[in-house]
């Protein structure tokens, strides 16, 4: 019996073929949940609709394999290279993918609720329509991406790089975009945020997140609320301080980007 027709392969087994130079593998609906695949070579793999739950891939070269409709939920991805992969449809909710390279994959519809993707590289990846809900993406590279209808509500977006990012129709409230780069982001029809700018000598851009307690105000290094943005913009440009033409500029921005008020968790239209 071979290892394709084996649909219930064990780690042991799984490690051996890849060894044995067994490559690229077709696993297509295997189970191997938890298997110890770490730094091994299964670039080009067939794994669609694999299960590898819990499985231990860090440092893995998976690259350009097709992990369509896979279960790759709780499993560790970190550190391995994704690029040109098919993840369409992939359940990766709770996944651990610290710096992993998913640049120019395809995660369009997959499950990556709660996922770990801090400094994650997914540069021209395609997340269309992406559950990322609560996803930790701080400091992640997502710069060019196609974040169309994705769902980013209560994602960490810390330090992330958006910048020329389509994010029109996804959901992006509750998200921490402290540090964020959303220079040349794609926001039409994004819900949960609102943005107002360029304004001042430093061209700034604010944005607005709503929140269920209220919005949170953005603003280059600033974070806070209304009433904290307020109160910053009347110290910063109070007359006296050669910047008081600002004031009034801020202060509009400031009052129309907070009218997206608070966010309904039953209705976040």
């Amino acid at each position: 019996m071979t290892i394709r027709d084996d649909m219930n392969l064990h780690a042991a087994s799984c490690r051996e073929a890849i060894e044995s130079g067994q490559a690229p593998p077709h696993w297509s609906g295997a189970d191997i949940h938890g298997a110890d695949l770490s730094d091994a070579d299964i670039a080009g793999a067939t794994l669609a609709g694999a299960t590898l739950a819990g499985a231990d891939l860090h440092g893995a070269d998976i690259h350009g394999a097709d992990l369509h409709d896979a279960d790759l939920h709780d499993a560790d991805l970190s550190r391995v290279s994704l690029t040109d992969a098919d993840l369409s449809g992939a359940d990766l909710h709770g996944a651990y993918l610290s710096c992993a390279d998913l640049h120019d994959a395809n995660l369009r519809g997959a499950n990556l609720s709660g996922a770990y993707l801090c400094g994650a590289d997914l540069h021209d990846a395609n997340l269309s329509g992406a559950d990322l809900t609560d996803a930790d993406l701080s400091c992640a590279d997502l710069s060019d991406a196609d974040l169309s209808d994705a769902d980013l509500a209560g994602a960490d977006l810390a330090g992330a790089n958006l910048s020329d990012t389509n994010l029109a129709g996804a959901n992006l409230s509750r998200v921490n975009l402290s540090d964020t780069n959303l220079r040349g982001a794609y926001l039409r029809g994004a819900n949960g945020i609102r943005s107002a700018g360029p304004i001042g000598a430093e061209g700034r851009l604010i944005y607005a997140v709503a929140h269920a307690d209220g919005p949170r105000i953005y603003a280059g290094c600033f974070t806070g609320t209304v009433a904290e943005m307020i109160s910053a913009v009347e110290t910063r440009y109070a007359d006296g301080t050669g910047r008081e033409q600002y004031r009034a500029a801020y202060l509009a921005a400031v009052a129309f980007v907070a009218t997206i008020g608070t966010f309904n968790l039953e209705n976040p239209s």
